[in-house]
């Protein structure tokens, strides 16, 4: 139960962060004059309309069993530059939303879990002896628990696709920083980028540099819960 419960949260957490990440993409650059997101319909928070089979359910529930950092993709907003005044300026700030709202969302969810805190301490310590050992769960500690995944995941998300490969958004965000000579040979790039991401996924089980980025993330969490 304890274990199901736990799997329970961290895919519908994960679910909505995919969300709220590719949704921020759209919506930026809507506000940044191209409207092609919203003629696709993906100005939403319906995640029927934004699921990639691998990226949104098979990867994060593979992790999830692993016991490793949880992160994943949706299918990628539609964004047209052609409608942008300056594309390069525009195409990083339309990648940087995507990171910068699940930031966002796990800054609230770090806040929500200090006022709980305040308001019941013990709250929090049934929520973590609910995860180590099972048994008791009060429903504010059930809320402890959304907003404790909350934060993590959303970080977690975040960091991962602030990672400099394409088609992740710091692919886009070094694009913007890298000479103009240099952009034709990082572009060809993005033609392998799904076959570099998955080496890199793979080999991240081997070298653990996912985990190594996770780590301030967890040293985060227990500062505020603690």
């Amino acid at each position: 139960m304890m274990k199901l419960l736990s799997i329970a949260i961290q895919l519908v957490v994960i679910l909505f962060a995919i969300v709220i990440h590719e949704t921020s993409h759209g919506y930026v650059a809507y506000l940044l004059g191209d409207p092609t997101a919203k003629r696709s319909g993906r100005l939403t928070l319906n995640p029927i309309y934004h699921i990639d089979p691998v990226g949104t359910i098979i990867l994060p529930i593979f992790l999830v069993l692993l016991n490793m950092p949880v992160f994943g993709w949706a299918k990628p907003v539609p964004v047209n530059p052609t409608y942008f005044k300056n594309w390069r300026r525009d195409m990083m700030l339309t990648a940087i939303a995507g990171p910068g709202s699940n930031i966002l969302v796990a800054t609230v969810s770090a806040l929500i879990l200090l006022f709980i805190k305040s308001l019941s301490p013990a709250s929090i310590i049934y929520a973590l002896r609910f995860l180590r050992y099972g048994g008791k769960l009060p429903p504010l500690s059930f809320l402890v628990l959304i907003f404790v995944f909350s934060f993590m995941l959303n970080l977690y998300l975040a960091i991962f696709n602030l990672i400099p490969i394409p088609p992740l958004d710091g692919s886009k965000i070094l694009a913007w920083m890298l000479p103009r000579s240099l952009l034709p040979s990082y572009y060809n790039l993005e033609r392998y980028g799904f076959l570099i991401l998955m080496g890199f996924i793979f080999l991240d089980s081997y070298i653990g540099i996912l985990r190594l980025l996770a780590s301030p993330v967890n040293y985060l969490l227990i500062k505020i819960l603690s």
